[in-house]
């Protein structure tokens, strides 16, 4: 199964982004992921509004090991539920069958 095209678009190729609003450890985070790895955790809403990432709306974020949290410094090869309910993996920043290198940003848009 793989991640809706709608998501995929919204992942730069640079590989940074934001997993805005997810559900971490009980309570809502906005996760800052860059090249493969989890960069930080913020409280949800304290990322920058227009900064490219996916609106989860309370979609649960876990380790795919299962063990332990989700904290800056791992790799970001997490389970991620979509704002659909839908679950996908993510595997070193990139969402199954998710091809990033196809999406382009300029100047905030993509294309």
């Amino acid at each position: 199964m793989s991640a809706p095209t709608c998501c995929l678009a919204r992942i730069p190729a640079n590989g940074k982004f934001w997993l805005k609003n997810a559900r971490v450890d009980g309570g809502l985070r906005d996760i800052r992921i860059e090249n493969g790895r989890i960069r930080a955790l913020l409280p949800a809403g304290e990322s920058p509004c227009c900064a490219p990432g996916l609106d989860l709306d309370g979609g649960d974020v876990r380790r795919m090991d299962g063990d332990g949290p989700v904290v800056a410094g791992e790799s970001a090869d997490l389970w991620v539920t979509l704002c659909g309910g839908r679950t996908v993996r993510m595997l070193g920043g990139t969402l199954e069958a998710g091809v990033r290198r196809d999406v382009k940003v300029i100047d905030g848009s993509f294309s």
